[in-house]
């Protein structure tokens, strides 16, 4: 099983990234055969009203088709319930020694039973004089990630990478980050249909993540509930909403409030562990489509958001990429990019 932390290796090869989300289904193939590398292609279907796997492997298998990728091979990723990362406190030792103990550590900090995950590990700072480490743990249940490789597989794919949501949002980023960004903290919120992922970075180390149980679909039921429309209006509404954009704001507020009080805890966490604070908020996902969302940001923490573009990095001039379609969507493909990077 390949882990789940791993650092960008340069790679000839086109890779394809696919996204299984809850709302949608999404990949990104990235080639890198020229100077500059290229997106080579790109797709995103919608998942039916009501799930199954039946369902989800058709879409994948029509995905993959339609998108014309050049490999069967895919990297996937996971997040939610069954994922958990931690960062653990471990006495100074060699990566080997590290290798044999963090199993046992793990225990302490993972909930399940430890011989039923995968883990994969990662040292994210060493204190010298105090010969400690600070360990970026990551675990996850086998029967979840089998699942996950069992439904691709089934589509007529195979499974290259398992990575989680977070790392590979944080990959993404990493390629498309602001000049003059070292040393600065970011928050980097990936807003999906379900829950939020929340990723803070400094310089190329993922410090801390969280998964947070607010999503978009939070949004668009406040919105249909307050307002009286049905859910595909109010999902129109909230990233369109034309004259009626102060009624989207003040009908959604309750639920960004909440999605402000799930961060605050791990802000000051990271706060106490890394003495300094978050310095950039930088949003990502289908959530962060939401009309007033970046004023909303300014109020709660004194600064507008960034908007990730995840294909800032990339040669987007193929005649076979939808311009359009990757102007509107381009936010909501931050997953698939930074597994394609894998």
């Amino acid at each position: 099983m390949p882990g789940f932390i791993a650092k960008q290796k340069p790679k000839k090869k086109p890779r394809v990234g696919l996204d299984i989300g809850t709302y949608s289904i999404k990949l990104v193939e990235i080639s890198e055969e020229a100077d500059k590398p290229a997106l080579a292609a790109i797709g995103m279907k919608k998942m039916p009203e009501e799930q199954s796997k039946g369902a989800a492997k058709d879409m994948i298998k029509a995905l993959a088709e339609e998108s014309n990728i050049s490999t069967k091979e895919v990297n996937i990723a996971v997040s939610g319930q069954p994922v958990i990362v931690r960062l653990v406190p471990m006495p100074k030792m060699t990566e080997a020694e590290l290798k044999s103990a963090i199993k046992f550590e793990a225990e302490k900090f993972i909930p399940f039973n430890i011989n039923d995950c995968v883990i994969d590990f990662q040292i994210v700072r060493k204190y010298e004089k105090e010969n400690k480490l600070d360990v970026l743990l990551a675990a996850v249940k086998k029967g979840y990630v089998e699942e996950r490789i069992e439904l691709v597989e089934s589509a007529g794919l195979s499974v290259g990478v398992v990575d989680v949501d977070n790392f590979a949002i944080a990959n993404a980023f990493l390629r498309n980050m602001p000049e003059g960004s070292q040393d600065k903290t970011f928050a980097i919120l990936n807003i999906g249909a379900g829950l939020t992922n929340l990723t803070l970075l400094r310089n190329d180390t993922v410090c801390l993540v969280r998964d947070m149980p607010v999503g978009s679909t939070d949004f668009d039921a406040s919105l249909s509930k307050v307002l009286g429309v049905d859910l595909k209006k109010a999902e129109e509404l909230k990233a369109m909403p034309g004259d009626r954009a102060a009624d989207v704001i003040n009908c959604t507020r309750k639920v960004f409030n909440k999605l402000v009080d799930e961060m605050r805890l791990p802000f000051s966490y990271y706060e106490n562990q890394f003495g300094r604070g978050v310095d950039e908020i930088v949003l990502s996902g289908g959530g962060s489509f939401l009309a007033g969302m970046s004023d909303m940001f300014q109020e709660a923490f004194g600064a507008k958001p960034i908007l990730l573009d995840p294909f800032k990095f990339l040669d987007t001039g193929s005649e076979a990429i939808d311009k359009g379609f990757l102007e509107k969507a381009k936010s909501s493909f931050s997953v698939a990019v930074g597994l394609a990077l894998r």
